[in-house]
């Protein structure tokens, strides 16, 4: 800008330059006093917005309108002595209690979301404006924000942490109360308290485990509460007969006959209890860590009763309270780092909550051929360390289990899911050798850490409990290493349909299977139940499905054996459940067939062979095998006489209904197909299409039809094969 001289003179202004000059002043006038009102009416309005904020912090519902108020809006759940239930009965009564008795610090509990919710992106939005502000330019200037960010800061505070009690429920819903369940008993509270003080002096192993899901409040208490209060929450009453259920059970197994029978129904009381408060649960749960507690032992208990469907059902419920409440992210650590509550086996409770959560979501993912409810990509929350010194000798196993439910996660994701079924050759080969090797690690680290701790831990607990983990572990990991190398695409020329490495996994499950049992009878079969429904039916068990196959293929005559040793042992859990008796039937009909098979192949000439296999195709097709060959074995049949192929399909499908009713009369229902041939030509399972080898592809469709049977309610035995 040029400046003026020093000396210039006065210039003198027109008429019209002096009226601009007066016009421009007035209105200089005019902006600053509208600029005035403004700032005020800013400064109105960010108090008022400050004052909210306020009264959401104090009382997060003054939101709501007199009108919402006076419609009788159920904004918060009830908290505790504020029951959902008629209060019929007395304190004593055995009616089921109050829906939503919530303890207050879990009220105050605030919904997590993730880094693409409208929050996060506040967030991002307030700490950019933050650093802008704090440049020096802008701090030297008489732009005054102060107020405003602080304001805005409070806003997105309020909008990242929104309470859970007031998020999680309906605006306009009615209160309606639930009513109580009428004719549940408990047991008496004396038999109840001295099975509790006989499980602590006894170390039986039911009662470690329900005092880590309960390290806030000591399980006798909790029972005195459910007892003789009406406050207290069915979740609560969730807990405690599924506790008293595992104690009374574990402590009928260590009695003499004529007690065994009376704790025998105590448990079968509490049984009844915990099954009909689950089968009751809403829709609508509250985010709390005492019902994602009840929901596991909910999960646990139907895993026992062969019911993974059920277990999914509630597992899946306890996930996703676990993401509401932010237990699967690190956060929740730093969050609750000072926050008072005890230490479960060196970890933080929510942190033993969500990986709970976490290993029996990722095991009935396999188990059921769903998509697990909890990514790993989802999660922050860090392991448990090993690192010494450890608190608990017992946290490795822990964290052993938590290793195998990954890997079971994995082989579903990468071998068994529709995508994974839809990778080229490669890709499928490399993610085998991926898990062979996650497997391989998992069994490493299990001998070096029974090796360092397994003498303390046997301390703690039973040492033939810890045996037993140990070997029924091992038996599982097989099963699942098998699981692997049956997913392998076939090698071009192999004689067999599976590899070698599959048959030897196959091999090693059953013998140790057999060691396993060994291990069982020792302890009087204290842990049978356990082993069936956490290790047989805890995951596919395709070692008797492989070794199967490969008797047909090759007659072997010690494979047979290893069948029929494991239909013996299947037997004895006929009356667990009906899941067991299922499988124990289905294996049974398999076996029979691959006996009568091999004396087939081994009493009869070669050239009457032709004529009787097609008997046999027939029983195969009809237990969900077509036959071997595929495509080759029509061309053969094209090559006969038309009344030869008119009469082998009579023949055909009179056996194969025999061998049907034989099997319960089911199979080819759980096949899916309209027709015989359909069933066997046009197989509609995407897991067929693996490799181009018909063998493989006829073993993956069977094995389908295998395990629709063990849905199949009716699925019972017509006459023994």
């Amino acid at each position: 800008m040029k400046m003026p001289q020093m000396m210039a003179p006065r210039r003198r202004l027109s008429r019209p330059q002096l009226i601009n000059k007066s016009l421009f002043a007035e209105h200089a006038t005019l902006v600053e006093q509208e600029n005035e009102r403004k700032i005020d009416q800013i400064d109105r309005r960010l108090e008022t917005v400050i004052r909210l904020l306020h009264d959401m912090k104090v009382n997060p519902s003054a939101g709501t309108t007199s009108s919402d108020r006076s419609g009788g809006m159920m904004g918060t759940p009830p908290t505790e002595g504020m029951s959902l239930f008629s209060q019929d009965g007395p304190p004593t009564s055995t009616n089921t209690p109050s829906s939503h008795a919530l303890q207050a610090d879990e009220e105050s509990s605030a919904v997590v979301e993730g880094e693409s919710s409208l929050a996060a992106h506040s967030v991002f939005a307030t700490e950019f404006l933050q650093k802008v502000v704090s440049t020096k330019s802008l701090q030297d200037s008489s732009l005054d924000l102060g107020e405003t960010l602080e304001a805005l800061s409070q806003i997105v505070t309020a909008l990242k942490q929104q309470p859970v009690a007031g998020e999680m429920t309906y605006p306009h819903a009615k209160p309606v109360q639930r009513q109580r369940i009428q004719g549940l008993e408990l047991p008496p509270i004396q038999k109840a308290v001295n099975t509790i003080r006989v499980a602590k002096s006894q170390r039986l192993s039911g009662m470690a485990w329900i005092y880590d899901f309960l390290p806030t409040r000591r399980f006798p208490d909790l029972c005195l509460n459910v007892y003789f209060s009406e406050n207290h929450s069915e979740y609560d009453f969730i807990t405690v007969n599924g506790g008293l259920y595992s104690l009374f059970t574990d402590y009928a197994a260590q009695i003499s006959p004529e007690d065994k029978k009376e704790y025998q129904e105590y448990a079968r009381m509490c049984r009844t209890n915990l099954e009909t408060s689950l089968s009751n649960l809403p829709l609508h749960l509250p985010a709390s860590a005492d019902v994602i507690v009840a929901l596991l032992f909910g999960t646990f208990h139907a895993v026992e009763i062969s019911k993974p469907s059920l277990a999914w059902t509630l597992a899946s419920k306890a996930s996703e309270l676990c993401q509401t409440l932010g237990y699967h992210r690190v956060e929740c650590l730093k969050n609750t780092k000072d926050d008072g509550k005890p230490r479960v086996r060196g970890m933080h409770w929510h942190q033993f909550l969500f990986w709970n959560v976490y290993y029996i979501d990722k095991s009935l993912s396999l188990r059921l051929g769903r998509a697990s409810t909890i990514p790993d990509w989802h999660i922050t929350m860090p392991e448990p360390s090993l690192e010494d010194p450890l608190e608990d000798p017992l946290l490795p196993y822990y964290v052993l289990w938590i290793h195998t439910a990954k890997c079971q996660g994995k082989i579903y994701e990468m071998l068994y899911s529709p995508d994974s079924m839809a990778q080229p050759y490669h890709v499928r080969q490399t993610r085998v050798h991926e898990l062979v090797s996650m497997l391989h690690d998992v069994e490493t680290r299990t001998q070096e850490a029974n090796a360092k701790w397994g003498g303390r831990a046997r301390e703690m607990v039973e040492g033939a409990f810890v045996d037993f983990c140990l070997i029924s572990d091992s038996v599982l990991r097989l099963s699942m290493l098998t699981m692997v190398y049956r997913a392998a695409p076939r090698a071009e020329g192999s004689p067999t349909t599976f590899s070698p490495e599959c048959i030897k996994a196959a091999r090693a499950a059953l013998e140790k299977h057999q060691e396993c049992v060994s291990v069982m009878r020792k302890s009087h079969d204290v842990y049978f139940a356990t082993y069936i429904h956490w290790t047989i039916m805890f995951a596919p068990f395709i070692p008797f499905i492989v070794l199967f196959c490969q008797v047909i293929e090759t007659q072997d005559q010690q494979d047979l054996a290893r069948l029929h040793g494991f239909i013996l042992f299947l037997q004895e859990a006929n009356t667990l459940s009906d899941a067991a008796h299922k499988m124990h039937r289905l294996f049974q009909v398999l076996y029979s067939v691959a006996l009568r098979f091999v004396e087939f192949r081994t009493s009869t000439p070669q050239a009457q062979q032709t004529q009787a296999s097609a008997e046999m195709d027939a029983y195969l097709a009809a237990l969900g095998f077509p036959a071997k060959g595929g495509n080759g074995g029509n061309q053969q049949v094209q090559q006969q006489p038309q009344h030869q192929q008119h009469q082998h399909q009579m023949d055909f499908s009179q056996n194969a209904t025999q061998a049907s009713q034989m099997a319960g009369g089911t199979v080819m229902s759980g096949m899916g197909g309209d027709t015989m041939d359909e069933g066997l030509m046009k197989p509609g399972n995407p897991m067929m299409w693996m490799t181009n080898a018909a063998q493989l592809e006829d073993f993956l469709y069977s094995n389908q039809a295998m395990m629709d049977l063990l849905q199949e309610p009716n699925f019972e035995s017509a006459q023994h094969p």
